[in-house]
């Protein structure tokens, strides 16, 4: 088992959504918009910042299994639409003829 799966099992959920979030640049308030979508329920930034929260802190409730798959799910989707935008930009860029400009095609 490589290094960093292991680490991952050892990690709390507040730990791996925090993570998560740091890695991808995403804020609490943007992970919830894609906690909501994935899942199809509501998810408000203040939920999400209880659970990333101080874990000593009175407003602070645990980060269920649920968030951590809805946001690792939500991070896939948007991975795997930035592939397939970068590999039809290249497709169509390797359309255009030099200079990089289309053609106008007469009628």
């Amino acid at each position: 088992m490589p290094i960093y799966e292991w680490l991952r099992e050892k990690m709390t959920n507040r730990e791996r959504y925090r993570q998560m979030l740091k890695d991808n640049g995403i804020t609490q308030a943007k992970s919830a918009v894609l906690v909501a979508a994935v899942t199809q329920r509501p998810c408000s930034a203040r939920t999400v910042r209880s659970w990333v929260n101080d874990p000593d802190k009175p407003s602070t409730s645990p980060c269920p299994d649920w968030a951590v798959a809805a946001l690792e799910k939500a991070i896939d989707y948007m991975e795997r639409a930035l592939a397939r935008r970068k590999v039809e930009t290249l497709n169509t860029d390797a359309e255009l003829p030099p200079g990089g400009e289309p053609q106008e095609k007469a009628l």
